[in-house]
């Protein structure tokens, strides 16, 4: 009898840990970099672009920073409850964002809170045609850069990174004819303005291979670790910044 009982309260202790079942996790799988991920990249251009339009046609510096602040805060708020609370918010979060996350953005912090840090920053420190176009060179340059390197970076030489020379000259060359287009519409054309647009390509493009976290599955990023969507809006507007006004003070002769 004693032998049956025990057996029995085993089988109930057995029962009882197989009733049990661990927390439910959203399954998301994100993206990859090394996936075009167009959705991703058609918000990141339009986003980008609408911010660099209200800076440039609708507010001034202060309402922008007051904007971008307020808004920088709130996603802030929101990626920190995320972390904070993984199986509530977290999980509400993931499921509303699920076709523009990033496969390692599932466990660290968006590109948003970078990508609105960047800009905060440019508005700030920058003078304001400086800070559109650093705005342009993340959100049209950088998504140029990434899908000329995906879709046809093996016809050419890669860097240690996994980014490649052809992903180089798509983004040196978007964020060139943004630089150009931006000032023709005020300047009368000469070849400073054409030697300014080259720079603007050179800064752009550059610190978008430089920059990147080295996070993910894929083992990719660098040489430089830091978020690309901080990394190339402030360093590309500080160097394009830096080089014009010492190289080309004078290159934007009004029509």
């Amino acid at each position: 009898a004693t032998s049956r009982k025990r057996v029995e309260g085993e089988q109930k202790v057995a029962s009882s840990q197989a009733t049990k079942q661990p927390p439910t996790r959203i399954h998301i799988a994100g993206k990859s970099r090394t996936q075009l991920h167009l959705i991703r990249k058609i918000f990141h251009a339009f986003t980008g672009v609408g911010f660099a339009s209200l800076y440039e046609y609708f507010l001034d510096r202060q309402q922008s920073l007051i904007f971008y602040g307020i808004l920088f805060i709130f996603l802030l708020t929101v990626e920190t409850l995320r972390m904070v609370f993984p199986h509530s918010v977290g999980r509400l979060a993931l499921r509303v964002t699920q076709l523009l996350l990033r496969s390692y953005e599932k466990e660290q912090a968006s590109g948003m809170i970078y990508f609105m840090a960047g800009i905060l920053f440019c508005v700030f420190f920058l003078p304001k045609n400086v800070a559109v176009l650093s705005t342009l060179y993340l959100s049209i340059g950088d998504p140029a850069a990434s899908a000329c390197g995906i879709e046809f970076g093996h016809l050419g030489p890669k860097f240690s990174n996994g980014k490649s020379l052809i992903g180089y000259l798509g983004g040196f060359v978007a964020c060139a004819v943004l630089t150009y287009f931006y000032y023709i519409r005020s300047c009368i054309f000469s070849w400073e303005l054409v030697a300014v647009s080259i720079v603007g390509g050179f800064a752009g493009a550059t610190l978008e291979v430089l920059c990147s976290r080295k996070l993910g599955p894929e083992g990719l990023g660098g040489p430089i670790d830091i978020d690309d969507n901080i990394a190339v809006p402030i360093g590309s507007g500080l160097v394009f910044y830096a080089v014009t006004s010492a190289c080309f003070p004078n290159f934007c002769q009004p029509l």
